[in-house]
C-alpha cells in the first residue's frame, strides 16, 4: 500500500474508533432518565488536606460528590443538559459541567450547597473543561464549533470565544494561568492560547493521520503531554516554550486521559474505552515503566492531595470510581456512582512538590531542542 494510503487508513481507524466512542456516549446519554429530585442537601464539609472528588456520569446525567476518606457518595446532583466532563474552582466553590453531545450548555454547580445554580451558553457540543489554578477562569472546548469558550467564574459568563482546530476535546491550563493547551481531535494538532490576550499564538502539528485526545502540563509548565493515535497510540511530549514536539512515547494499552505527578516524574495514561489499564510513563527515561489494571475500565483520571492517591472513572457501561495508591499502584477500593462515569476532578488540586531524589526529569527531555524519535 502506498505511504499516503497507509497514513489515511490509520487515521480513519483512529478517528473511527473515537467516533464510535462518542456515538456510544451520546446514545447512552440520550436514553438515560433524569433522576428524581432530592431533598435539600446539607452543605458538604471538607478538611484542606482531604480530597473531595467529583465524578461526571455521562449516561446518568449526574455528578457524584465523593468523600474520599470513607469512600462514599455524599451527594448526587442531576444535570439534565448532560455531564461530559467536570472541572472545579475551589476559589469560587463551583463545579463546571459541559453538556456534551446535543448541548450548548455548561451547568454550574455550587459545591457547598450541592445544587445547580446556573447555566452558561457556550458553543455546540461542549466536551472538555479546565479551570485555572487560581479559579478565576474556566475554559470549555466546543467540539462541533471548533472553539474554546472562556468563562469568568466570578460572573459565570463567557468573556471570550477563541477559534481553534477541528473537534477540540481535551485541554489544560498552564500552572501560571498564562497558556491554555487544546487537543484538536480531528485536525491532529494542539492549539496554544495566550490566556491574557485571548488568542491562539501557536499551533503544534502532531503528524499526518494523528488524532489528539487529551493534554496535561508538567508542574513547571515547560512540557505538555498529549495523548494521540495514528494506528499506534502514544503520548507526544511538547516543548511549551518552543511549541515543538520533542518526542513520542508508544503506549500499547491505549492512550486517552492523562494526569501528571506533582513532582513531574511520572505521567499516568488511561487506556480508555473498553480497556482496564493505566500506563505509567517515567519522564526521566521517556518510556512506559509499568502499568496496572483498574477493574471495570480506565477512562478519566485525577490525582489527589500531594499525588498520593489517584481516582479513576471507569467509563461507559460501568458505575464505579476506583481509588489507587500511587506509591504501590494498588487498587484500594471503589465507590458506586452514576452510570457511565467518564471524568473525575478533585477540588484539592495537587500542588507542585520538589522532585523525587534521582528522577532527573530534565535529563531526557531538554526543552529548546528536538530529540530523536520526534515525529
Amino acid at each position: 500500500m502506498p505511504a499516503r494510503d497507509s497514513q489515511d487508513a490509520t487515521r480513519r481507524r483512529s478517528v473511527g474508533r473515537l467516533r464510535a466512542i462518542l456515538a456510544a456516549a451520546a446514545v447512552a446519554a440520550s436514553t438515560a432518565a433524569a433522576p428524581a429530585g432530592a431533598a435539600t442537601p446539607v452543605p458538604p464539609q471538607q478538611d484542606d488536606a482531604t480530597d473531595r472528588a467529583y465524578v461526571a456520569n455521562a449516561t446518568a446525567r449526574t455528578v457524584s460528590f465523593l468523600d474520599t476518606d470513607d469512600r462514599t457518595v455524599t451527594h448526587t446532583v442531576s444535570v439534565p443538559s448532560g455531564a461530559a466532563d467536570v472541572g472545579v474552582s475551589r476559589r469560587m466553590h463551583r463545579a463546571y459541567v459541559p453538556g456534551g453531545h446535543d448541548s450548548r450548555t455548561v451547568s454550574v454547580i455550587d459545591t457547598n450547597r450541592a445544587r445547580v445554580v446556573g447555566h452558561i451558553r457556550v458553543g455546540d457540543r461542549p466536551e472538555g473543561v479546565a479551570v485555572s489554578r487560581d479559579g478565576r477562569r474556566a475554559y470549555v472546548t466546543n467540539a462541533d464549533s471548533g472553539t474554546v469558550s472562556v468563562i469568568d467564574t466570578a460572573g459565570n459568563r463567557v468573556v471570550r470565544t477563541v477559534r481553534v482546530g477541528t473537534f477540540p476535546k481535551g485541554l489544560a491550563v498552564s500552572p501560571d494561568g498564562g497558556r491554555v493547551y487544546v487537543a484538536n481531535l480531528l485536525s491532529g494538532s494542539v492549539s496554544v492560547i495566550d490566556a491574557r490576550r485571548g488568542r491562539v499564538v501557536a499551533t503544534v502539528e502532531l503528524g499526518t493521520g494523528t488524532a489528539a485526545y487529551d493534554v496535561a502540563v508538567s508542574p513547571d509548565g515547560t512540557l505538555a503531554y498529549v495523548s494521540t493515535g495514528n494506528g499506534t497510540e502514544y503520548v507526544s511530549v511538547l516543548d511549551t516554550r518552543a511549541a515543538t514536539v520533542l518526542d513520542s512515547v508508544p503506549v500499547e494499552a491505549g492512550a486517552e486521559s492523562l494526569a501528571v505527578a506533582p513532582d513531574g516524574s511520572e505521567v499516568y495514561v488511561s487506556s480508555g474505552f473498553g480497556n482496564e489499564e493505566v500506563s505509567v510513563i517515567d519522564t526521566e527515561m521517556g518510556t512506559v515503566a509499568r502499568s496496572f489494571r483498574v477493574p471495570g475500565g480506565a477512562e478519566g483520571l485525577a490525582l489527589g492531595y500531594e499525588g498520593r492517591q489517584m481516582y479513576v472513572a471507569t467509563g461507559l457501561g460501568s458505575r464505579s470510581a476506583v481509588y489507587v495508591d500511587t506509591e504501590t499502584d494498588r487498587v484500594m477500593g471503589s465507590t458506586t456512582v452514576g452510570s457511565g462515569p467518564m471524568s473525575v476532578a478533585v477540588e484539592a488540586e495537587p500542588e507542585p512538590v520538589a522532585p523525587r531524589a534521582g528522577t532527573g526529569r530534565r535529563v531526557h527531555w531538554q526543552t529548546g531542542q528536538k530529540q530523536s524519535g520526534t515525529r
